[in-house]
């Protein structure tokens, strides 16, 4: 009897770190979103010039692996991004089959705007954490994240 209390407790353990799994991504992304539309950006606009101010010059094939997305999705988002001024894509000179894609000025005005949005995302996410819980939380984050990608 005890036995099968243990193992309905687990299983009911699962489903709640599911549900809350599924929650926090969903509020998480929620949160994430308004922040950027203060700023008249879509949340994956705002990692993708994140990512090319780190690394400006990349190509769809390396940004859509930097944001775990299909090419397909990045050449929509680009799209949109090139008309509103914020990227250019040019044919790469020493090899004229790849297009890289450039942070305009106005798109490195946008990230540093970006990076206070988040900055303030930040702020009210982790508010009452300290240090240490931040790094327990990032490790563990980590590892669920690496888990998750054995089965894409």
């Amino acid at each position: 009897m005890l036995r099968k209390l243990c193992k309905k407790m687990d299983e009911i353990q699962k489903v709640a770190d599911w549900d809350l799994l599924a929650q926090f991504s969903k509020v998480y992304r929620s949160l994430s979103d308004a922040f950027m539309d203060q700023i008249s950006l879509h949340c994956s606009q705002a990692m993708l010039l994140c990512k090319l101010y780190v690394q400006d010059g990349m190509n769809q094939t390396e940004i859509a692996q930097q944001l775990s997305v299909q090419g397909a999705t990045v050449t929509d988002i680009l799209q949109r991004m090139e008309e509103s001024g914020l990227v250019s894509r040019q044919r790469d000179p020493d090899d004229n089959r790849q297009v890289r894609v450039y942070l305009s000025e106005v798109g490195r005005e946008k990230e540093r705007s970006i990076a206070t949005q988040f900055s303030k995302l930040e702020t009210a996410v982790f508010a009452g954490f300290t240090d240490e819980e931040r790094l327990v939380l990032r490790r563990l984050l980590n590892r669920v994240l690496d888990n998750m990608k054995q089965y894409k």
